[in-house]
């Protein structure tokens, strides 16, 4: 049986200061920080048009077909996002008799386009641990789509900490506890098969137990996922974001035990090399040709 489960909303906030952030919502619960980085010169100059003309003949590489299945393909940036503006051209019936174009994830723009860090300031950098915070950019991945874009439950695979920003476009979130994981019949380490929207309760009968937040993230917004929240992110429009993905020093020993749980070896090399940044304070310069393959893969 197929039924609605009962969602809670998240968390709105104003800006909030960085020891408030910490205070309240770090490894705790997830926040909506409203328009608190609308004054970014990005929230009004970034769109999928302007990137394609900050970087037309880009390679960039896309996710095909299910998010969760890591089908990839590759194309021009330009191309790449004439195709996204032909499919926001449609009408709703035109959308809902084809498939959205690919999906541009987890790709580190602010490495392969440089200029575009300068839209991003005054960077907010003072909610990251002091080992993120020099070269912040250098964490980034992006992820650049048409409406319609859809991923699927999951959580991150390090169970790092996510400050996602909000630049162009709109995003529905909906969200599961960490602590609620075993609910979600988890599979090849952090998917999850449940729809939260419309989920089985005949073949997920503990789905039933899940405590569900949702909330919209609009251009200009700030978002925090603590480590390990499962989360579902449909593109209600053509949408231009990125996150960072971060330990503290708490989530960063989880992130070395989790191996136990199931977490695939190598994400423990990554789990690692973060650790002896927080840790050991090697700094960042020292370890980033290291955990480079980790910002330019496609999870």
């Amino acid at each position: 049986m197929t039924t609605t489960a009962p969602f809670s909303p998240v968390d709105v906030r104003p800006q909030l200061s960085p020891a408030e952030f910490y205070a309240e919502y770090a490894n705790k619960k997830p926040v909506l920080m409203k328009g608190a980085i609308a004054d970014f010169p990005a929230a009004s100059r970034w769109s999928v048009e302007h990137l394609a003309e900050l970087a037309p003949d880009l390679e960039v590489r896309l996710k095909t077909g299910l998010v969760s299945e890591g089908r990839t393909a590759t194309a021009r940036l330009a191309d790449y996002c004439q195709a996204v503006t032909e499919w926001e051209q449609k009408t709703p019936a035109e959308q809902d008799a084809a498939q959205p174009p690919a999906y541009l994830h987890d790709i580190p723009l602010l490495s392969l386009i440089p200029e575009l860090r300068r839209d991003l300031q005054p960077f907010p950098a003072e909610f990251l641990p002091e080992f993120f915070r020099d070269e912040w950019w250098a964490f980034t991945q992006f992820f650049v789509g048409p409406s319609r874009a859809l991923t699927p439950l999951h959580f991150d695979t390090l169970l790092t900490h996510n400050l996602f920003f909000q630049i162009h476009g709109s995003k529905r979130w909906v969200l599961i506890d960490a602590a609620d994981r075993d609910l979600c019949y988890t599979y090849n380490w952090r998917w999850s098969p449940v729809d939260p929207d419309a989920p089985d309760f005949e073949r997920f009968p503990r789905f039933r137990g899940a405590r569900i937040r949702t909330c919209v993230v609009e251009a200009g917004d700030l978002f925090y996922m603590p480590p390990g929240t499962l989360h579902k992110v449909t593109s209600l429009t053509a949408s231009v974001s990125f996150n960072i993905d971060w330990h503290d020093r708490l989530s960063s020993r989880r992130g070395l035990t989790a191996v136990r749980h199931g977490m695939p070896l190598q994400n423990l090399r990554y789990n690692l090399l973060f650790a002896l940044g927080l840790w050991a304070r090697i700094p960042h310069r020292v370890l980033m040709p290291a955990l480079k393959s980790y910002f330019t893969y496609i999870s």
